[in-house]
């Protein structure tokens, strides 16, 4: 198994099982530390009536990073560290997750979403074309930002993305079919299958932030099925028709041992954006910048080399 930093290693030695209070201090504590390491540091912008969270750290042409569904801005905190050197990079809780504020009566379907972004890059006074990557869900509101908004994007990556139909079903669209979802989360049991059911080369995580991501998961159930149920194909825009019209360079990188969105979604891209590299890593899940930073990192840097031309 891989392991994280020894910031996060350290927070077993202190930890007070069963003690919820400690348990949340110290994740905070190890999370800070991981932002430290990155280099990155946490800022936040109103737009509208969400208070949006986020990460910003190094110099350079703007990288900006959507995260998925049911995560945060903290997913890419170790790609981050990756990119903080050549790049100014940007990571956002998007609205209702993470520590965004939820509303539960906003819509928050991946058009809305993808609009609330644009208007976070405004906000932020963004003056410049930016480097967009997406993952899973935010993959989606990435290149819905890069249809509705092109002037705005530079280039767009979009990691084991959603918004497209894959020619073979996921594992997850087929339990999803018997009435299951393993993306919503009610109890800790479920917060580890979770976990496994979307990494397939999964770093250590230390239990005090597992005891506390568990809590935080169970206690966002409410707005995790609304918010499931919004991003439904029906409210966005057809693919068939919106991705033709993204004509930035652009990078798909997949996992291939993906079971949430099936690495058979690449080739969709590919069609629909014929400019678009396609990049398949061997051995991984559903979340490449957690389960092979370095790699993903280097992928990525390269790509962004050939954009600079």
């Amino acid at each position: 198994m891989k392991k994280i930093s020894t910031t996060v290693i350290l927070t077993i030695s202190l930890v007070l099982a069963g003690c919820a209070g400690v348990e949340n201090k110290l994740s905070s504590w190890a999370i800070g530390g991981e932002r430290a390491l990155a280099h990155v540091q946490t800022k936040q912008v109103v737009v509208g009536d969400f208070t949006i969270p986020y990460l910003e750290g190094g110099q350079g042409e703007t990288v900006f990073l959507i995260h998925g569904f049911q995560s945060n801005k903290d997913i890419w905190i170790r790609l981050a560290g990756q990119l903080t050197s050549h790049y100014h990079v940007i990571a956002i809780d998007l609205p209702a997750h993470g520590e965004s504020n939820i509303l539960m009566d906003k819509n928050y379907s991946l058009p809305e979403q993808a609009k609330r972004v644009i208007a976070i890059m405004d906000a932020l006074q963004i003056n410049h074309p930016v480097h967009l990557m997406g993952h899973s869900m935010g993959g989606a509101i990435a290149y819905h930002v890069a249809v509705m908004a092109p002037d705005h994007v530079k280039s767009l990556a979009l990691m084991n993305a959603a918004g497209v139909i894959s020619p073979q079903p996921s594992e997850m669209f087929t339990r999803i079919q018997r009435g299951e979802n393993p993306l919503i989360v009610r109890n800790e049991q479920e917060y580890k299958n979770m976990l496994a059911f979307t990494m397939n080369d999964a770093p250590y995580i230390p239990a005090p932030l597992i005891a506390a991501m568990t809590r935080e998961a169970i206690a966002r159930e409410p707005i995790a099925t609304k918010i499931f149920q919004e991003i439904h194909p029906e409210y966005s825009l057809n693919p068939e028709q919106a991705l033709p019209q993204i004509k930035v360079p652009t990078l798909v990188l997949w996992g291939d041992k993906d079971q949430v969105l099936d690495v058979s979604s690449t080739a969709v891209f590919k069609r629909l954006i014929p400019q678009s590299k396609v990049v398949i890593l061997k051995g991984v899940g559903h979340i490449p910048q957690i389960e092979r930073t370095k790699e993903t990192a280097q992928i990525y840097e390269s790509f962004l080399a050939t954009v600079k031309l």
